[in-house]
């Protein structure tokens, strides 16, 4: 076999500070830098590379002191300098708008950066292409795989709690109470009534909150390489504007994802299987910070799921 050895004109680095769904509407950016011959390294939150393909790109904590110090005024630490040496190219969407960021990023990297808006989509444009157009690529939208060891832990899941195989996976929650909808748990009563099973995840942002679905077999706090693994198991999915949506889509699971108060257009999950039900304007007797179920029936999304794996 061929040893494919890197030069530093392949060596990039990217730092993004986004949540998971944000960073997954980027991986198709940061997938068109790699087909085009970048040696990719990417500073993120660690939780999130155990949702990325293995040895797609080495792994930075965007936590760590070195990037901090890319915010300071002292003098550059050594340690920061030998982080940042021998790439050719630093895209950033952190710092935007600091100058001293800007002038930092220029000196460590060797043939120059850029600092990106976080969010500046234009109208009608997908958040994938505008992170894609941030660096001059045409996004590459790919199937994320299921690691082999998750998948094996996803199927001891399901003998375990013998799921059989018409399970539901359900993500009750998002980043936000607002764009929760209310119906979950009554969906849930009724696709358990047809004698199917339902799988209920739960991660950081339900760290309080009791189990979400009564009765549900509760995937909670695990690593998100076994999160992709029960949502590709599972043969239909039901989630918010959230990042495990995203994780859905780009897994090839099929399913639905609810809009209320954000623009699908801009945040749809990404791969054909995830279709999206929006209800965007808000309820006369609930108002518009809660997702209601009058706002989106209980009937329409069931009818609508159980179409989806049509």
């Amino acid at each position: 076999m061929r040893r494919v050895v890197s030069t530093v004109a392949q060596r990039t680095l990217a730092l993004f500070p986004g949540a998971l769904g944000d960073l997954l509407c980027c991986w198709p950016a940061l997938e068109g830098l790699r087909n085009r011959g970048a040696v990719l390294t990417l500073a993120a939150r660690e939780a999130w590379f155990a949702a990325l393909p293995e040895n797609a790109v080495t792994a930075l904590s965007i936590e760590r002191r070195e990037i901090a110090d890319l915010f300071g005024t002292a003098p550059l630490r050594r340690a920061t300098r030998e982080l940042f040496a021998g790439f050719a190219r630093v895209e950033s969407w952190t710092g935007y708008g600091d100058a001293n960021v800007a002038r930092r990023l220029a000196e460590l990297s060797l043939g120059g950066a850029s600092v990106h808006p976080f969010r500046d989509l234009r109208p009608a444009e997908h958040a994938s292409e505008y992170y894609a157009r941030c660096v001059g690529v045409a996004p590459v939208v790919r199937r994320l795989p299921v690691r082999p060891p998750a998948a094996e832990w996803a199927d001891a899941l399901w003998r375990r709690h013998a799921l059989g195989d018409d399970v539901l996976a359900i993500h009750p929650g998002s980043g936000s109470a607002r764009k929760n909808w209310q119906g979950m748990a009554e969906l849930a009563e009724r696709w358990r009534a047809r004698g199917a099973g339902v799988v209920a995840i739960a991660g950081p942002a339900e760290a309080d909150q009791p189990p979400p679905l009564r009765d549900a077999v509760l995937v909670r706090d695990e690593p998100l390489d076994r999160v992709a693994a029960a949502l590709a198991r599972a043969a239909r999915y039901l989630g918010n504007d959230s990042g495990i949506s995203h994780l859905a889509g780009m897994v090839g699971a099929r399913g639905l994802a609810l809009f209320g108060p954000t623009d699908p257009v801009a945040w749809r999950p990404l791969g054909a299987g995830i279709r999206v039900l929006a209800a965007p304007h808000a309820c006369d007797r609930c108002g518009a910070d809660r997702f209601c179920a009058h706002r989106l029936p209980v009937d329409a999304v069931l009818a609508a799921l159980s179409q989806s794996a049509e």
